[in-house]
């Protein structure tokens, strides 16, 4: 299961990071991972344990299989953002109670998991979580069980400045950076 799950992801951030095409030269690590990532071939993946901050994300994040589905997404939907793959995405009270409020920003202990999959009935290859922390988003790139984070040139892709997430999602500022649902 290990392997599959790390052929898969990075079968996936290929097709993110486009594929293995030319492109500029990579940034500098500590600026994130947005931007051109230049040859692929420099490119490697990997997982790790996670950092202190990350590993207490995902402990929050055990059981939400059994948090509530966004309205929008009753079943797993192919996502663009998501490296094509179909997505499944799950929130915790904090968000449903935001959704009857109709809040924005979303309050602080805000949690968003996205289950990905390569199809719509296929166990999750990956999970995504977005979780409120200081008032900013912090994302992770995990693998299905939460115990390990997938790693992009020896890099964990967790914490607020993973280029790719904040990318994606700087679309939404109107929105607090969520694509899922409209709060307002």
């Amino acid at each position: 299961m290990k392997m599959t799950w790390l052929l898969g992801t990075t079968a996936m951030l290929l097709t993110a990071c486009g594929g293995g095409g030319g492109g500029t030269k990579a940034k500098d690590p500590k600026e994130g991972m947005g931007g051109g990532m230049g040859g692929m071939g420099a490119m490697t993946m990997g997982m790790a344990d996670p950092a202190p901050d990350t590993q207490a994300i995902l402990a929050s994040v055990k059981g939400y299989e059994s948090w509530p589905k966004f309205t929008e997404m009753q079943q797993p939907t192919r996502s663009e953002g998501h490296m094509n793959m179909y997505v499944l995405g799950f929130h915790n009270q904090v968000v449903a109670d935001a959704i009857t409020a109709h809040t924005l920003p979303l309050p602080e202990g805000a949690i968003i998991v996205k289950q990905e999959r390569m199809k719509p009935d296929a166990a999750p290859m990956s999970i995504t979580v977005m979780s409120k922390q200081g008032g900013a988003w912090y994302y992770v790139k995990a693998s299905p069980d939460g115990m390990k984070v997938m790693t992009m040139n020896d890099m964990a892709l967790a914490g607020p400045e993973v280029g790719m997430c904040k990318d994606c999602h700087g679309g939404a500022a109107d929105n607090d950076y969520v694509l899922t649902h409209k709060f307002k």
